[in-house]
This record gives C-alpha cells, sequence and structure tokens, in this order.
C-alpha cells in the first residue's frame, strides 16, 4: 500500500457512500470516533429531533442551508452520543438514506429519461473519476486499477445530500426544472459510479482470483439489468393493486380503509423489500438474499432497486394516489432528514484536517475542475447536437 493512503483511507471512511475501506469492522468503526454516554435513550432522541429542528428551522430563516444546521447538531451530538443511539447509527442512516432512494424513485418520470440526460449523469462522473484515477496514480503512487477504484469511491454521487436540497430548493422555487433534473441525474449517476466500482474492483483483487474478465463485467451488466426489471415488476405491480385495494372485502365489508397513510405504508413496505434483496447482512459476513453465484455481491443493487420501485409506481398509480403517497412522504422526511444530517455531522472529525489541506484537497480540486468542464462539455454537447428536452 502507498505510504500516504491512511489519511486518504480516513477521509473515504468518512464520506464515502459506497464502501468502508478503513478495513475495521462496523462495531469498531461506529464506537471508537465519538463519546459514549449512559443515559436514556429517549433523551438523545429528543435532542436530535427537537435541536435538530430548530437549529435546522434558524438557518433557513436566515437564508443559510438547513442541513448545514442539523449536520452541526450532529457533529455536537458527537461529544455525548448516547450509547444505544451510537451502536444504531449505521442502521439508522441506512434508513434514512432509504427514504431519500424512495423519494428520488418517486420524483422521477419515465418521460424524463432521455438521451441528454444520461450525457449529464455519465460525462462530468468520468471526467471527476479519470482525474482522481491520474492525480493518485501520479501523487499517491497508486496503481492505475487502484486509482480507477479510488475514482470510483470518491466522485461525488452524493444522493444523500442532493436529492434532500433540492427537495428544499423545490419548496423554495415551485416549478424549478432544477429539482426535477436532479432527481434523475443524481441516481443514474449513482448507478454508473457503483457498477464501475462493482468492476474495478474485481480487478483490483488479488491474482489468485479465479473471476474472468468477460465474467465480471458480464455479471455487472446482467446486476443492473435483473435490478431495473425486477424493480419495475415490484412498482408496477404495487401501483396496479394501491388504487384496487378498496375493492378487496370480505362478507361484503371492505377490508382496506383507502386512507393515504395506509398507500404509503404499502409503498413504503415494498421499498423495504425491494432494499432487502439487494442489501448486505451487516450483522454477519455480507451474505445475501439472492447472491450471483459466479461473481460476488447480490443479484441486485439495492439503491437501483428502490428508486426503480418508486419510478415504476409513480409510472402507473393514478395521480391522485401518487400526490397522497407523497404528501404523507413528506412529513415522514422532516424525522428522516433530521436523522440523515444529524448522523452525518456525528461522522465529521476535526482529526481529519491537517491531512486534509496536504493529501486530500488537492486531490478534491482536481477532481471537481474536471467535473466542471465535463459538465460544460456536456451541456454545450447537448446544444449543439440539440437533444430534445
Amino acid at each position: 500500500d502507498p505510504s500516504d493512503s491512511e489519511p486518504i483511507a480516513m477521509v473515504i471512511r468518512l464520506e464515502s457512500n459506497v464502501i468502508d475501506t478503513a478495513g475495521a469492522p462496523p462495531s469498531e468503526s461506529t464506537t471508537n470516533d465519538a463519546a459514549t454516554f449512559y443515559y436514556p435513550v429517549q433523551l438523545g432522541l429528543a435532542y436530535l429531533f427537537l435541536v435538530g429542528y430548530f437549529a435546522r428551522t434558524i438557518f433557513l430563516s436566515a437564508g443559510l442551508p438547513p442541513s448545514v444546521g442539523v449536520i452541526l447538531v450532529g457533529f455536537a451530538f458527537s461529544y455525548f452520543f448516547q450509547y444505544d443511539l451510537l451502536s444504531a447509527r449505521d442502521e439508522l442512516q441506512e434508513l434514512s438514506f432509504f427514504l431519500v432512494l424512495l423519494i428520488a424513485g418517486l420524483e422521477i418520470r419515465l418521460k424524463d429519461l432521455r438521451t441528454y440526460m444520461f450525457i449529464m449523469a455519465f460525462l462530468p462522473a468520468t471526467f471527476e473519476l479519470v482525474a482522481i484515477a491520474l492525480y493518485s496514480t501520479w501523487m499517491l503512487g497508486y496503481s492505475p486499477i487502484e486509482g480507477l477504484v479510488l475514482g470510483t469511491i470518491l466522485v461525488a454521487i452524493g444522493d444523500g445530500l442532493v436529492i434532500p436540497k433540492m427537495k428544499e430548493f423545490g419548496v423554495r422555487f415551485p416549478g424549478h426544472p432544477m429539482p426535477r433534473l436532479m432527481f434523475t441525474w443524481a441516481p443514474l449517476e449513482a448507478s454508473f459510479a457503483l457498477s464501475l466500482f462493482g468492476i474495478l474492483s474485481g480487478f483490483a483483487a488479488p491474482t489468485s482470483s479465479n473471476v474472468q474478465v468477460a465474467t465480471l463485467i458480464g455479471g455487472n451488466v446482467l446486476r443492473i439489468v435483473v435490478t431495473v426489471l425486477a424493480g419495475a415488476a415490484l412498482g408496477s405491480t404495487t401501483g396496479w393493486l394501491i388504487c384496487r385495494r378498496r375493492n378487496l372485502s370480505i362478507g361484503g365489508k371492505q377490508v382496506l380503509t383507502g386512507t393515504p397513510v395506509e398507500a404509503f405504508l404499502i409503498v413504503i413496505s415494498v421499498g423495504l423489500v425491494a432494499y432487502a434483496l439487494g442489501a448486505p447482512d451487516t450483522n454477519a459476513s455480507g451474505l445475501v438474499l439472492v447472491p450471483m453465484n459466479f461473481i460476488s455481491g447480490s443479484m441486485f443493487q439495492p439503491e437501483l432497486m428502490v428508486i426503480m420501485t418508486g419510478v415504476f409506481f409513480a409510472a402507473t398509480a393514478p395521480e391522485s394516489e401518487l400526490h397522497e403517497v407523497e404528501k404523507v412522504m413528506g412529513g415522514v422526511w422532516i424525522f428522516g432528514q433530521l436523522i440523515l444530517f444529524s448522523m452525518i455531522g456525528s461522522r465529521t472529525t476535526l482529526d481529519i484536517f491537517p491531512a486534509f489541506w496536504h493529501h486530500v484537497f488537492p486531490m478534491m480540486a482536481c477532481g471537481l475542475a474536471s467535473r466542471f468542464v465535463g459538465i460544460f462539455l456536456a451541456i454545450n454537447g447537448i446544444l449543439t447536437l440539440g437533444l430534445p428536452g
């Protein structure tokens, strides 16, 4: 390993949505970076909800990003973290991120998936990850494959931050096209980066691995195709059934109430099933419900599975039902964003800053500058070609 890789690994562990490369088991990595105290868990939750909401409101009133206020509340919480909440931090953040994915899926319309959207999702990300790979190869001594893997980890997919920010932006500027653009762009870019990571990490594996290159690429392509099809089946079936649930009766009496909360419970339960089909068992050895067998990992990509379930539910459910579900989801998301951003804030540590300026900032600057070049070329290319949308 390169001698300067430890600060990079520390930052990846804190920032990445893709993989924990620090090497420590979850039980160790979640208990060594925060001050733990034993007091009623209800007090910890009260602090996160009440103080987090007040901080969010104050920042919003001052014209500042409300998520930053909640992150600061979470950072302060790391100095007196309640023991049970710290133990469950990964699960709480994962469930909050699940809500982000489902919200993104419900916001995407199939008509939005046009050629220009794929260009915007793929080209800037490719520029950024290649720039990070070149920097890590030339300046940090990584091999080309290791540099590309690092690029796929650090590329700024950021669903968990971008989608909530766009939800806030959409409330402040109703009818603005940017939220819809980002709701589609961010999940596509995330799927692109995650798929590349699956392929490249296989190449970076020890040479004793007997998985062929064609098998590795084919397996990851198959995973995406099967995930899209399975998500489409789950979402479409849920959308078809949810508008007919009032017809279910026993002895002439209606069984289901037909209320918006009921529809929301059905949708979120199906979404959890979709996520579970691809999620590894974090309490054991990373086992999955439906393994691919010929390459490592699940047959389904959990993030894409949830998004596709939401997309096809939105495409098949009646508009009235969809709006009711989104309205209830908006109320639940208040709690979701308080948990998500406070947990992100609780992971922040000041120890990284000395290494950040020396090792990480130049690499981030190189990657982001290349991303801006990619965005500029993508937009001008789309306008030059006159692509619809």
